[in-house]
């Protein structure tokens, strides 16, 4: 855990020279499922914390609201990671991976606000590091212009819609009150 923290760090604060170390290093899939599923752990848990024991909502729509975001944001590196092996056939998926993961750092990171959801609009900040952080990992690992590194943003901005849409969707929906309480 200690080097997941120490990455995660790493590449907010020396993002360039971090992409150079991450990009030509071999690092193993279980390294980076395991870093995937602590960072994306952060909102999930803090928006539960807060939910429940701060804003009083249901029990059973925090933990639907918290599982939801916590399986999306790690199917979304996924996919994520598969656009972009679509897109450059070049890039093994192992450094796609990389680029999707730790290119998420930043608003996996940013989702301490969630601990206070009046804050949650913060987490934006999160967002655009993050687009600069993938923006880094792809202008480094291919030789492709900048259109095919816009249109991977504009991809990825979808996915984190989307993601975001769906998760919200279940503390407003009023069905899904109904269906889950």
């Amino acid at each position: 855990m200690k080097e997941i923290i120490k990455l995660a760090i790493k590449i907010i604060l020396f993002p360039k020279k971090t992409w150079y170390e991450i990009l030509h290093k071999e690092i193993s899939y279980l390294f980076i499922f395991r870093y995937i599923l602590l960072l994306a752990s952060i909102g999930p848990i803090l928006s539960f914390f807060s939910m429940f024991f701060l804003e009083g909502i249901y029990l059973k729509k925090t933990i639907a609201y918290s599982l939801t975001t916590y399986f999306l944001d790690i199917i979304s590196v996924y996919a994520f990671a598969v656009f972009i092996r679509i897109f450059d056939k070049s890039i093994s998926f192992a450094t796609a991976l990389k680029i999707s993961a730790f290119g998420s750092t930043a608003i996996w990171l940013s989702d301490i606000v969630d601990i206070y959801q009046y804050l949650r609009p913060l987490s934006i900040i999160g967002f655009l590091y993050s687009l600069y952080l993938i923006y880094m990992g792809l202008k480094l690992s291919s030789k492709k212009d900048l259109k095919y590194i816009v249109g991977l943003l504009i991809i990825f901005s979808a996915l984190y819609g989307i993601n975001s849409l769906i998760a919200e969707s279940i503390v407003q929906n009023p069905v899904i009150k109904e269906v889950i309480i």
